[in-house]
């Protein structure tokens, strides 16, 4: 469950967890319910940070493509959702910093659209409002604590107070509310409606294979052909993929696909991006390209999932000392991703978690929305509020910054 309760006032309402309902407020006992402002889903939220996410992705992409490599946007590109891996990477891989993706959190996403979107909406002042996240995650209280996620104001907080759903269940219990006998009811819209491939955030190897459907399509203008993307599903510590998307005829992929592949046949072509991108902690070699066989070029996307922060370790190892190349990675801390995560109820099941990545894997098949770029409330939201993908007000609200050494060091 990932959710999150939108209060007003002294009112509190949630932000989701993937793939759950929230009680109907008519027939719970609590009155509090009724109160709610809203009652909002993260898969909303992750659907945003992969819009985002993959659109960043494809912008370093086009700028190392064209062999202008930035050192404040280097690749591989490292997910971001992720608060036990951003403690970790802070501490103990500073030098990365750059290439970790300045996405914010799904969490932290629906935390600034609250106070700042939701609260015009509903014309409420966002210093009135108690933002309330349920997550099985006990690092997301830390990550919303962090000073610059609020709203002008040092002491009025985009995400108030986080629960994780361990708590939610023990205050269900100790109220006496029989959450399985509650009827199911929808999250409140235009923030509660999710994608297929918004509920795999919640796995390993999840954001990654949301990722991919969004960015293939963006690139090729055709629809991923294979769902789902088996390499990156299931337990294993690191997990591989290789991706070849060829970019549509006209596009600036194309073009520079093609630009790249002429350098390339000329030795010296790709000399300076490479010598550029060999001065980082991790030598990305400039790509890997393909010729189809009508003679067009195409780029294989080679990317990478660790599974537990263990598996991180060994896999930057590896890209350090470039035995591995890769143009994308995910990491997440917690073993088979946020399912097992520390604040979710424990279970005496060994296979608990497996179930609950193979209920997530049965939920996105379910969804008729399976991918991130196709849910018709995100693009609203852009068409109305945000703008474009990676454009100043999305970069405003949506984006965020690291700290090395971590947020005690500041």
């Amino acid at each position: 469950m990932n959710a999150s309760w939108v209060a007003h006032a002294a009112a509190v309402a949630p932000d989701a967890a993937p793939a759950a309902k929230m009680p109907d407020a008519a027939s719970s006992p609590e009155p509090h319910w009724k109160q709610a402002l809203a009652e909002l889903d993260t898969i909303f939220a992750a659907d945003l940070t992969i819009v985002e996410e993959g659109s960043e992705l494809l912008h370093r992409l086009e700028e190392h493509l064209e062999a202008q490599p930035h050192d404040d946007e280097p690749l591989p590109m490292f997910t971001s959702c992720c608060p036990g891996w951003i403690a970790m990477m802070e501490k103990s891989y500073p030098d990365l910093i750059p290439y970790v993706s300045s996405c914010r959190s799904p969490q932290m996403m629906m935390g600034a659209l609250v106070k700042a979107f939701l609260a015009e909406k509903k014309g409420v002042a966002p210093r009135d409002i108690c933002m309330v996240s349920i997550m099985p995650c006990v690092r997301k209280q830390g990550e919303a604590d962090r000073e610059w996620f609020n709203c002008g104001e040092p002491c009025v907080r985009q995400v108030d107070h986080v629960i994780t759903t361990a708590e939610l269940g023990a205050i269900f219990k100790e109220r006496g509310i029989p959450l399985p006998e509650l009827p199911d009811s929808d999250f409140d819209e235009p923030l509660g409606i999710g994608s297929g491939a918004g509920v795999l955030f919640g796995t390993t190897g999840g954001v990654m294979e949301a990722a991919l459907r969004t960015a293939y399509e963006l690139v090729t203008q055709k629809p991923m052909p294979r769902l789902p993307l088996s390499e990156v599903r299931g337990m294993e510590g690191i997990k591989e993929a290789s991706i070849t998307m060829l970019p549509a005829p006209g596009s600036k992929f194309a073009e520079l696909v093609a630009a790249r592949a002429a350098h390339r046949a000329e030795a010296a072509g790709t000399a300076g991006a490479e010598a550029a991108a060999a001065k980082g902690p991790i030598q990305w070699d400039g790509g890997q390209g393909f010729t189809a066989e009508d003679g067009a070029g195409g780029l294989t996307l080679r990317v990478a999932v660790a599974n537990g922060l263990g598996n991180a370790k060994k896999l930057i190892a590896k890209m350090r000392s470039g035995e591995c190349k890769y143009d994308f990675v995910e990491i997440m801390a917690c073993p088979t991703g946020c399912v097992g995560g520390g604040g979710q109820p424990r279970s005496t099941d060994k296979q608990v978690t497996a179930k609950r990545q193979a209920a997530l894997y049965n939920l996105d098949e379910r969804n008729t929305l399976r991918r991130s770029h196709e849910n018709p409330a995100v693009a609203q939201l852009y068409k109305e509020f945000l703008g474009e993908p990676l454009g100043p007000k999305a970069h405003e609200l949506l984006h965020t910054h690291y700290v090395a050494g971590g947020v005690e060091a500041e």
